[in-house]
């Protein structure tokens, strides 16, 4: 799973990295390390506009939600799981028709050894920004995420020793294709595979 990332960079210095034509807005401070149950704005590139950086809030709302059961569902919907994602009510439409990439400069998952809990710090082996495969929707007007998990490779297997799942880390190839809105169902599943643990870094950080 995926509950808490880290996003410090500017969002000027993203649309250089990324290649952006601009970003949405120019009133938006990096939270650094945030939850996703604070539901955060966080820089998103959308497949709808793939030359702009968006601020979507973290725990996807769908479109037809009603008012009473929005702020519930956003807590449900911080993660979005690849093998039942084409399923679920939630995300059957956004995944075929709204995907997105979150861009990150990292993410922390904590080691469960008996009762004690080790947190460690992940990201690719290029310390760079990288993009995490997201869906979205829009709900009266508010874009919301789900950040989409596949099953863990071998490091983070060992990381996160009690789910073994891990978000959808895109290599700097493979962030555009992520959101090519004529991807196939085949294409997009093809892509939901767990990164290569080659291509990542971990290190155990301080509580």
């Amino acid at each position: 799973m995926c509950y808490t990332v880290n996003a410090q960079t500017p969002l000027a210095e993203l649309v250089r990295q990324v290649k952006a034509a601009q970003a949405a807005s120019d009133d938006y401070t990096p939270p650094g390390r945030v939850s996703g149950f604070a539901h955060p704005l966080l820089p998103v590139i959308t497949e709808d506009d793939p030359k702009t950086i968006q601020l979507f809030k973290w725990g996807l709302i769908p479109a037809w939600a009603k008012e009473d059961k929005a702020a519930e569902l956003a807590k449900m919907t911080l993660n979005a799981r690849e093998d039942t994602i084409f399923e679920k009510p939630s995300f059957k439409d956004s995944i075929v028709n709204h995907r997105c990439i979150l861009l990150v400069d990292g993410f922390y998952e904590w080691r469960h050894e008996g009762k004690s809990k080790i947190p460690y710090y992940i990201t690719l082996s290029d310390p760079k920004p990288f993009a995490l495969g997201c869906i979205y929707s829009v709900w009266k007007n508010r874009p919301t995420f789900s950040i989409v998990t596949t099953a863990a490779n071998p490091i983070m297997e060992y990381i996160h020793n009690t789910k073994k799942r891990m978000p959808l880390m895109l290599s700097h190839e493979e962030q555009r294709r992520w959101i090519d809105p004529e991807l196939t169902k085949a294409e997009i599943k093809e892509l939901m595979q767990p990164l290569d643990e080659s291509l990542m870094k971990t290190e155990v950080i301080e509580k």
